[in-house]
């Protein structure tokens, strides 16, 4: 029997939990124009999110942009890739992909070539001199696309991120922002997996991109959800979970959406018919296990305060500064916990939330409390 829960790709129908104003809110901003960028801790479903509102939108008259800067190293990389996925969506024959080309990116003289399967083996290639004299013809290909056709353009770029890496970050900011800000006929939702990247991007004042959209800020899914989605998945496939195991579930992992789905499949997978306490400590352990070789190596890379710190955070020590913990915890003086601090968020180990220091990775904070404090996480 197929598991009925879903983990490590956007999910979809089914196993899409709540989120319902988010989904919303955002559709409610593809449909009216609005520039949105969306931030969260890295596999909170903010993919999944973007994915299902594109597909509720996604029309004759309103078309949806798919862009993934993951593999994007470059400036270079970026504009062959953002006028070859704008191009790729506004029509479905490769004439007039290239008749587009021609029309709108005369100055850079494009040129083409074709696969076995020309709908995915279709590339466009740009002569990099030429591009960084008139890269504005490809920031403004949307806009103008959408002109002539007629239509709305909705531009998601996911690992928006990347772009902080690229030679002079500065200025490439710049000249999206310059462009895309004009732009009438395009909406562009921003989001990525590093969060502390991404807020850097967008929330600091000095930087380009402050105040280009509105900032969605994606929160848990709340507990209730959760133990309806998990008992009603094992309710559809004739295995027993009670509520208060379901929100064992939930809460072991702090209701994170990744790890919620992980942990529930695992225990789904190791029950016969009815869970037990036992079933979800091994499921537990399971999850732990399959990810301790990346834990080893986090915990390897830390400084000896850098791991006093993280005991104190796993200890649920909310005083870092003060002269107890410092001194408990053997973390030098208030303006090293500072730095410590800095650094574990900049590393995205850590986040700060409602003014209180706690792990971005729960199942790293479980693996932490077993593994480096040898805690019994399963205490009666």
């Amino acid at each position: 029997m197929q598991t009925p829960f879903a983990y490590g790709k956007t999910v979809r129908a089914q196993h899409f939990t709540n989120r319902e104003n988010d989904s919303k809110k955002l559709r409610s901003n593809f449909e009216n124009g609005i520039n949105t960028t969306l931030i969260s801790p890295r596999r909170w479903g903010k993919s999944s999110l973007v994915e299902k509102v594109a597909g509720q939108v996604n029309s004759k008259k309103l078309v949806v942009v798919n862009i993934d800067l993951f593999p994007i190293r470059n400036e270079e990389e970026f504009y062959t890739y953002f006028s070859t996925a704008v191009i790729k969506a506004t029509s479905n024959k490769v004439e007039v992909w290239m008749e587009i080309a021609k029309k709108y990116l005369k100055q850079i003289s494009p040129k083409f070539s074709v696969g076995i399967d020309p709908l995915n083996d279709f590339e466009i290639t740009l002569e990099w001199e030429s591009v960084q004299k008139n890269y504005k013809e490809i920031l403004s290909l949307p806009e103008k696309i959408a002109k002539e056709k007629d239509i709305k353009l909705v531009i998601c770029i996911d690992e928006f991120q990347n772009i902080a890496n690229f030679n002079e970050p500065d200025l490439f900011q710049k000249r999206l922002r310059s462009e895309w800000q004009h732009q009438q006929n395009v909406t562009y939702c921003l989001y990525g997996s590093k969060q502390h990247m991404m807020m850097q991007l967008f929330e600091r004042q000095s930087m380009p991109f402050y105040k280009f959209g509105e900032i969605m800020y994606l929160q848990k899914i709340e507990e209730k959800y959760w133990i309806r989605y998990i008992t009603l998945a094992f309710e559809r496939t004739k295995k027993v979970i009670t509520s208060e195991q379901a929100s064992q579930i939930s809460n072991m992992v702090k209701h994170h959406p990744y790890y919620v789905q992980q942990l529930a499949h695992l225990t789904w997978i190791t029950t016969e018919k009815t869970v037990t306490l036992k079933i979800i400590e091994q499921a537990t352990d399971d999850l732990l296990n399959q990810n301790a070789i990346l834990y080893y190596k986090d915990t390897e890379n830390l400084s000896a305060t850098q791991l006093n710190f993280l005991k104190a955070v796993a200890n649920n020590i909310e005083a870092l500064s003060s002269k107890e913990s410092i001194s408990k915890y053997n973390l030098g003086t208030s303006a090293n916990v500072s730095k410590i601090k800095e650094t574990l968020l900049k590393n995205e180990i850590i986040d700060v939330q409602m003014g209180k220091v706690v792990f971005i990775d729960p199942a790293f904070e479980l693996w932490f409390k077993k593994n480096i404090l040898k805690q019994n996480l399963f205490k009666k």
